[in-house]
């Protein structure tokens, strides 16, 4: 496993952990360590190593990841509570017996996995680490079930200490009722020092004065200081305090055994534990990666095995906890393999390395790196670092030697895979020697296919790169307004030291740089305005890219903003779309509705107009037959009946109400819940009738003839209120011409409101004698039966 100590993974070669130092790994180390929350997920931490096997490189970034999801679904999940127990299996294992402290670190370290390990289940790069620790659970439950969180042993940890504890506190209780009766006796308290009762190696004792000590018997245990005062345990209470004693000495050696079964329990679990104890460091350290990939808002990076480097906006992570850093763009790899990076001195080549390789490191460590989404990060065999002055007076080295030391050990090792990050590369000795010894290192280097990052202020290095397939240069921005360094690092292009502009910032006085400036070449002055005029270039061009950047992305911002609200109007005119369908429907529905009700009135008309031409053709045909039999009808007298007179009509039994005479004679008459069109001829009225007539006569005339046609019953169902009651009030306008006396309205039942309003406005209708809701074979409460 990458997580632990170098001599345990077999299939990593031993990295050079001088490099490691200069890119300032152990740094990173300890900040992840200071995030952890126990010893061993601590320890992991500072021993973490870079693997150099991208598969497990890309599992221990899932596991990165997977961390950052659970701390952002869930911010209380951690170990909650786990312990170092190693000292305590280690005790267990060699027969010992556990403290009741170390028993509660068990039980809280199991307790502490299960929980753990319940949250990461839905996280498989975390579940895997948990997948073969089965925390015990039974000796949690058996110590949590024995021990209080404070460590003190239970009563209930067995029935014998239950009884003992019991017994202990009665003899306690006996022992100071004693207690009390002696100190408080009149004999006795003129002998102590003080009326108070001590112990004095586990025995209970009385405080007398030195010079009564004859005069209380009993055993001495004790003196004070002065010498003044003797503690004594006076004979009466010598039994009591043994009883006592042994109460305790038995109480004692249960809770020892207590102790050892409970130890002998985790010592049968020691390799469960181990297993538990080595799963929580490893998601310790998960989660740790996970809270110090947040602080610095880092990314996951693409990893490869192809050797290829693409860094952007990168950033030193040691740098962004002090904030104000600027991000780096890196390339290496792919159709070069070399960059030599130039620029002015403090203009953060060193820094620049330093990235390179740290990043590096730590996406094989599997943490998130300080860079934009998916930068590209190799995944490297071993990684050489000649990076700061070495230099020591104690070791005879000067800067030239602790350079080169470093050199020679990257040649003698580095191939492909391999990274050399090389600082002021042939620096400290005759510059033409050391430009020479760096550019035939870098070949070296290049002809090997390793990957290689080197920083110099040598122009001929410049001239290397330029004339060389396989390297390029790269230059830190220098603003030749302000003088000073932006530290971003531009591939393609070599930078110029700018040391006079430099010296003058810093103050050194202009004699002396016109001076300098006297004493270099023209060639060097050629190479330098070179330099200084492609900067210019680059910078007036990047000026523009980033013109035109903003224009196209404001162009964007308007396209996307024009499509929202042709979206907008898109979305209004479906909704329109949809409410006028609606409306639509509604009315095809109510036009629907009245279609049937008007189907049905017809129908209605239809078949009362057949049952009425029926009646007229039976009528007919009963006086032919009469007159074809030569018999004729009795003679009648023509007695004018009134509209809504009771009349009895012949062949029927049930005497009925005139309603109406047509111009041929016709007469419609209700018999009950009958309506019947007769010949008027066979009509007389009905007896009792001119006696009930009359006084209808004194008030309404005498209808001969037609009269309007008015319906017994009307039907309201369906119609709104209003309609309804203007309906309704023609309706009694027309039966009272008519002379109808008994109507009947039909409104339904439904919600009762077009009945309340019905029945409200017969009760006011000066037409209306009285109403009442009908019968059950009427229509019930649907209907209401009207008199006129």
């Amino acid at each position: 496993m990458a997580l632990l100590h170098p001599r345990l993974v077999r299939d990593i070669p031993a990295l050079n952990e001088g490099a490691f130092a200069r890119l300032e790994l152990p740094a990173i180390r300890a900040l992840l360590a200071e995030r952890t929350a126990f010893a061993p997920g601590r320890e992991l931490a500072h021993a973490l190593f870079p693997t150099s096997d991208v598969r497990e490189a890309e599992r221990l970034q899932d596991e990165t990841a997977a961390a950052r999801d659970l701390m952002r679904a869930s911010p209380s999940s951690g170990l909650r509570g786990a312990r170092d127990i190693r000292d305590a299996l280690r005790r267990a294992r060699l027969g010992g017996t556990l403290d009741p402290e170390q028993l509660v670190a068990v039980s809280d370290t199991v307790r502490a996995a299960e929980h753990l390990f319940a949250d990461v289940r839905p996280y498989p790069p975390l579940a895997g680490r948990a997948r073969f620790a089965r925390p015990p659970s039974d000796v949690a439950g058996a110590i949590e079930n024995a021990i209080g969180s404070t460590g003190e042993v239970l009563d209930r940890a067995s029935i014998r200490l239950g009884s003992l504890r019991a017994d202990l506190r009665a003899a306690q209780a006996r022992l100071q009722q004693r207690l009390d009766g002696l100190v408080r006796s009149p004999d006795l308290a003129r002998l102590l020092q003080d009326p108070i009762v001590t112990q004095r190696g586990g025995r209970y004792v009385v405080p007398v004065k030195a010079e009564h000590r004859g005069a209380v018997k009993g055993i001495v245990h004790d003196q004070s200081a002065s010498g003044q005062t003797v503690f004594i345990e006076p004979l009466e209470i010598m039994e009591a305090n043994n009883v006592l004693r042994e109460a305790e000495l038995a109480e004692r050696a249960e809770v020892q055994r207590i102790l050892d079964e409970l130890s002998r329990r985790v010592e049968r679990s020691a390799d469960d534990l181990d297993a538990v104890l080595q799963a929580l460091a490893g998601l310790d350290l998960a989660i740790a990666k996970a809270l110090y990939a947040d602080a610095l808002e880092a990314s996951r990076p693409a990893l490869n095995a192809e050797g290829i480097l693409d860094l952007v906006d990168a950033r030193h992570p040691l740098l962004v906890e002090q904030g104000n850093v600027v991000g780096i763009d890196a390339e290496l790899g792919g159709e070069f393999r070399v960059l030599v990076i130039t620029g002015p001195n403090t203009g953060g080549k060193t820094v620049t390395l330093k990235t390179i390789g740290l990043l590096t490191l730590m996406a094989a460590c599997g943490l998130a790196i300080p860079a934009a989404p998916n930068s590209r990060v190799p995944v490297l065999r071993r990684i050489f670092a000649d990076i700061g002055d070495e230099q020591s007076i104690a070791q005879s080295l000067s800067t030239f030697s602790s350079h080169l030391r470093n050199v020679v050990a990257t040649l003698a090792g580095a191939e492909r895979g391999d990274l050399a990050l090389l600082d002021e590369i042939g620096a400290g000795t005759d510059p033409d020697e050391g430009a020479a010894l760096a550019m035939a290192v870098l070949e070296t280097l290049l002809e090997r296919g390793v990957l290689v990052a080197a920083t110099t202020h040598y122009p001929e290095l410049k001239a290397f790169a330029l004339s060389t397939p396989g390297v390029r240069n790269a230059s830190m921005e220098f603003d030749s307004e302000t003088l000073r360094p932006t530290f971003r690092l531009h591939v393609g292009l070599p930078g110029a030291s700018n040391a006079f502009a430099i010296a003058e910032r810093l103050g050194l006085d202009r004699a002396v740089l016109g001076r300098a400036d006297t004493h270099l070449g023209e060639l060097h002055r050629s190479l330098e305005r070179t330099l200084r005029e492609a900067e210019r270039q680059r910078t007036e061009l990047a000026a523009a890219l980033e013109e035109a950047r903003v224009a196209a992305a404001d162009a964007s911002d308007a396209t996307t903003e024009a499509e929202r609200e042709a979206e907008r109007v898109r979305d209004e005119a479906r909704r329109a779309l949809r409410r006028a369908h609606a409306e639509a429907d509604e009315l095809l529905l109510q036009a629907r509705r009245a279609l049937r009700q008007a189907e049905d009135a017809r129908d209605r008309a239809a078949k009362r107009n057949l049952v009425d031409d029926a009646r007229a053709a039976l009528a007919e045909a009963e006086s032919a037959r009469a007159a074809s039999t030569g018999s004729a009808p009795a003679p009648r007298t023509s007695i004018p009946i009134a509209i809504g007179s009771p009349v009895l009509v012949e062949g029927v039994a049930e005497p009925g109400t005139l309603l109406a005479i047509d111009d041929r004679g016709l007469a419609d008459v209700a018999a009950g819940a009958l309506r019947l069109r007769v010949p008027a001829s066979q009509l007389r009225p009905a007896p009792g009738g001119r006696e009930q007539s009359s006084p209808i006569r004194s008030e309404r005339p005498v209808v001969h003839g037609s009269a309007p046609s008015v319906p017994l019953q009307l039907d309201l169902r369906g119609a709104r209120a209003e309609e309804a009651l203007a309906v309704l009030d023609r309706y009694l306008n027309d039966a009272a011409v008519a002379g109808v006396e008994r109507l009947r309205i039909v409104h339904g039942k439904g919600t009762g409101a077009l009945r309340t309003a019905i029945r409200a406005a017969l009760a006011q209708h000066p037409l209306v004698r009285a109403h009442e809701p009908a019968g059950q074979s009427e229509g019930g409460d649907g209907a209401t039966i009207v008199r006129l």
